[in-house]
């Protein structure tokens, strides 16, 4: 035991637990790509991807990756909004996020990748979704607001006809949302904007039973992996029960609440509530 292997066979180089298994593969193939990597300024949560693995990496069959192209040591703010939806992306099933870095100088590593999907340095960092192949990929370029609404005032014979603007800047808000669009379920950041239109509607319409109804449908299917949804649930009832003014005094208590010493889990944590509260004040 602990003796080193001088000539080791394939079942004691690929453990048992992984063979015959795609889940297994992709997790040998993913704790690779780390290891290699380890130590290089890949965002936490993310798979650093190069050209040797990445085709192989995004062709593993029902898997889906989100990969950004980018600059080699990336910064600024657009690095931190990636920063921000790597933190989320762990619990997705069968979804992951990968990171190029393309060197401009020296070697050029990945240049090659930059060229074959024709793109331009000034335009990073881009965003490519792909499903199963590298063939088979969306470019992000932005989408209209799912929860805009033609204004009252507008006169389609005086202004045009009426469009949603569209959300365009790179932010893990804006990611997370198009995600959703593209069938995968990520989690929200800050409010999960189809709820907050559920609480709207359950407000105005007295506080309804089929709202409520309506809310856990939502949390259960399309924000399942999303820990802020229960809580909306949660808040619904606790109106229904108690009247609007359970949203003031639950604010003043987790406001009270987070005033003390709290580990940044459970200060995170409070954090959300108060914004979703904050979407039955408004």
């Amino acid at each position: 035991r602990g003796a080193r292997l001088r000539n080791p066979t394939r079942s004691q180089i690929y453990p048992t637990r992984f063979r015959g298994s795609m889940a297994g593969m992709l997790v040998f193939a993913t704790a690779l790509a780390a290891l290699v990597h380890f130590g290089s300024a890949t965002a936490m949560g993310a798979v650093k991807l190069d050209n040797m693995t990445f085709d192989k990496m995004v062709s593993i069959p029902g898997f889906t990756w989100l990969v950004k192209f980018d600059k080699n040591y990336a910064y600024g703010d657009k690095e931190d909004e990636f920063k921000e939806l790597c933190k989320l992306a762990y619990k997705v099933p069968d979804f992951s996020i990968g990171e190029i870095p393309v060197a401009e100088y020296g070697d050029k590593d990945n240049d090659d990748l930059r060229l074959r999907f024709e793109l331009k340095v000034d335009d990073f960092p881009v965003y490519f979704l792909f499903k199963g192949s590298a063939e088979s990929n969306i470019r992000y370029e932005g989408f209209s607001d799912p929860v805009a609404s033609k204004p009252a005032t507008w006169d389609d014979e005086e202004d045009g006809p009426w469009e949603p603007p569209m959300l365009s800047d790179i932010t893990a808000e804006n990611l997370a949302k198009w995600l959703r669009q593209q069938g995968v379920k990520f989690p929200s950041i800050g409010t999960i904007a189809e709820l907050d239109e559920v609480v709207k509607a359950f407000l105005q319409n007295g506080f309804k039973d089929s709202f409520i109804k309506e809310a856990k449908s939502l949390a259960g299917g399309d924000h399942k992996e999303d820990p802020k949804a229960p809580v909306y649930i949660r808040i619904m009832e606790k109106v229904k029960e108690r009247g609007v003014e359970y949203v003031g005094s639950e604010t003043a208590r987790v406001k009270k609440i987070m005033a003390g010493n709290l580990t940044p889990e459970k200060k995170a944590q409070l954090t959300e509530k108060l914004k979703i509260l904050g979407v039955f004040d408004a």
